[in-house]
């Protein structure tokens, strides 16, 4: 804009002080370049804060693609962690069911009383007698 200020005000001293001849031709030439060229300029600041404007809005757009990707990753972690625990869970129940059902079948061992483990299998009675 500056440039452009610049530009007319170096043709505005041309016709005001009225040179003649070639003078006038060459500087009003002149004039003519530095407009294009700022104009140039200009077209090429345009085009940069497009660019720029489009850079910024695929920004925003990978950083939310990034987000969201984040979130299902982690919602993925939890579930796979929560899945995990359930696991560990009834394996330790599993475990410990074990080990007191040992420690019973040790103690009634060293005692000397049967437990059902242990214990022969009662016949079954039949049915018809029981009628």
């Amino acid at each position: 804009m500056n440039t452009m200020f610049r530009v007319a005000a170096g043709a505005s001293l041309v016709a005001l002080f009225g040179l003649s001849g070639p003078g006038p031709a060459v500087a009003q030439s002149a004039v003519e370049s530095a407009a294009n060229k700022a104009s140039g300029v200009a077209v090429k600041v345009e085009r940069a804060i497009e660019r720029g404007v489009k850079a910024a809005a695929s920004g925003v757009e990978r950083g939310m693609t990034a987000a969201a990707s984040g979130v299902q990753r982690g919602a993925q972690v939890a579930a796979s962690g929560v899945e995990r625990g359930v696991k560990a869970a009834a394996g330790g129940v599993e475990r410990g069911a074990r080990a007191a059902s040992s420690a019973a079948g040790t103690v009634a061992r060293k005692v000397g009383t049967p437990t059902a483990a242990s214990a022969p299998a009662a016949p079954a009675a039949p049915a018809a007698a029981a009628k």
